[in-house]
């Protein structure tokens, strides 16, 4: 650590994007650090910087935000991660006993009391809604990686050296942290921390969903302060008297205008704290000047910012339980999206970072960690039912295999677990074209053929189950 470490930061005054250098931050003051604005630093939940006035004026958008990032670390963190070892052209499952981190991930990540359950759930709260998440490693003297700590992302600043160097600033603000790092303050290597990047903008760092869903989050709290003072006047309205009778000119006239004015006043005050009636003379009518929130679609662009901000999130509104846009006939449609487009490629992206941060280099080629693929699709029920059924009826799958692909693992069976099904009326042929064994109805020495005929009469009449035979 003998190195001069220099800063790299964006200065908010100068030129959008001007690199500056300047000096290391102090790890007891918070405010130092609220320099790098990458986006995350206004969630004071989640690490340095002052929460307080995010939550008084965006706390609704802020709280869909949460509330979509939790759903998709929530049905990541069911499925669970294991390590895989390529054969040839396919993949076997490691044993816990074969290989170091497969035995990690068969017991718990660090040595707190916390599960990986719980580990991915943090981890991938962090990285939806601040783009960034990070994981110390905890190493032991031959350099296998014995744990893995999840940290806030505001607690981590990358520092750069005067030689290019790159190392991580870390400040641990809470007494668990403290405990768990075993410091305050503390700069690491780089090969020491596992960072992961969502929406990765500059190349260091991704981008926040809260910088861009600010316009979304503004206009939410537009609404909600609109129908706060609404509702916070009992939903009475601002009336205005009218009288198609004048009065008379001069002082007579401005004295009876002034007594009608106050006796009004007191009516309309008594009316609204004591329910008594107003009663009106002189031909006077009485119309309300405001909107209410029916008039002013209050509810309708709710709904239409909701719906913007499950699509910054990138989850489906009816895992929110926002139902109003939601039909049976789209709900499978976004189901099958959601688990395609938005599942899985987290899920790549965490197990791309692990393998690199966690594996040698000289074990990237044979061993691959990865999430439970079938515990993924179960968030689409419709498309994962069509596989396993598709996989039964055409004889890819065994007994065994369909039991243990099923969201609910069931054992094997004690008997014919090893057995798949067959279409009977098609033949089984080996890679040189010759019939293992001919399927129902079939002439067992030329598929496609009936007992009894040839190719060219049955043509049209059967299946025949073509081998590459070069």
């Amino acid at each position: 650590m003998a190195e001069q470490f220099e800063l790299f930061a964006t200065e908010k005054t100068g030129e959008a994007g001007q690199l500056v250098h300047q000096a290391p931050v102090s790890p007891s003051n918070p405010l130092e650090w609220q320099q790098f604005d990458h986006g995350w630093e206004e969630f004071g939940f989640l690490g340095l910087g002052s929460a307080s006035g995010l939550l008084s004026s965006n706390a609704t958008g802020l709280a869909l935000a949460i509330q979509c990032a939790d759903v998709k670390a929530r049905d990541i963190s069911k499925a669970d991660m294991l390590l895989w070892r390529r054969q040839g052209r396919g993949w076997g499952m490691v044993e816990p006993g074969q290989h170091d981190f497969a035995r990690l991930l068969a017991t718990k990540p660090n040595d707190t009391s916390m599960t990986w359950s719980e580990f991915w759930r943090m981890v991938v709260l962090h990285l939806e809604l601040a783009q960034n998440a990070y994981a110390l490693k905890e190493i032991s003297a031959d350099g296998t990686v014995t744990g893995l700590i999840p940290l806030l992302p505001a607690r981590c600043r990358m520092r750069i050296t005067a030689r290019g160097r790159i190392f991580y600033e870390i400040w641990a603000a809470t007494e668990y942290e403290r405990a768990v790092l075993g410091d305050t303050y503390l700069i690491v290597p780089e090969d020491r921390m596992i960072h992961w990047r969502g929406r990765l903008f500059d190349g260091v760092n991704g981008l926040s969903n809260l910088t861009l869903g600010n316009p979304i989050f503004e206009l939410l709290s537009a609404i909600g302060e609109y129908q706060t003072k609404l509702f916070g006047n009992d939903g009475k309205q601002t009336l205005v008297f009218e009288t198609k009778e004048g009065f008379p000119a001069g002082d007579a006239g401005e004295a009876a205008f002034n007594r009608l004015k106050r006796q009004i006043t007191n009516r309309v005050r008594k009316a609204s704290a004591y329910g008594d009636p107003i009663l009106l003379e002189m031909g006077l009518s009485a119309k309300s000047i405001a909107f209410n929130a029916k008039d002013n679609s209050t509810a309708e662009s709710f709904t239409q910012q909701v719906m913007r901000i499950c699509g910054l999130m990138q989850t489906p509104p009816h895992k929110i339980f926002a139902l109003e846009a939601v039909a049976y006939n789209n709900m499978s449609a976004m189901d099958r999206q959601y688990a395609n487009d938005c599942l899985i490629p987290t899920a790549r992206t965490i197990e791309a970072k692990l393998r690199n941060a966690v594996l040698p280099e000289s074990e990237w080629f044979t061993y691959q960690p990865e999430f439970d693929r079938g515990a993924l699709m179960a968030a689409d029920p419709e498309t994962l039912n069509k596989l396993l059924t598709t996989g039964m009826q055409s004889g890819a799958l065994t007994f065994d295999e369909f039991r243990e692909l099923m969201p609910f693992r069931l054992n094997p069976l004690k008997k014919g677990g090893d057995r798949r099904t067959v279409p009977v009326n098609m033949s089984l042929v080996d890679a040189n074209g010759e019939v293992v064994q001919a399927g129902s109805g079939q002439n067992a020495t030329q598929p496609g053929a009936g007992e009894g005929e040839s190719p060219d009469n049955n043509a049209g009449k059967g299946l025949r189950l073509v081998a590459d035979n070069p």
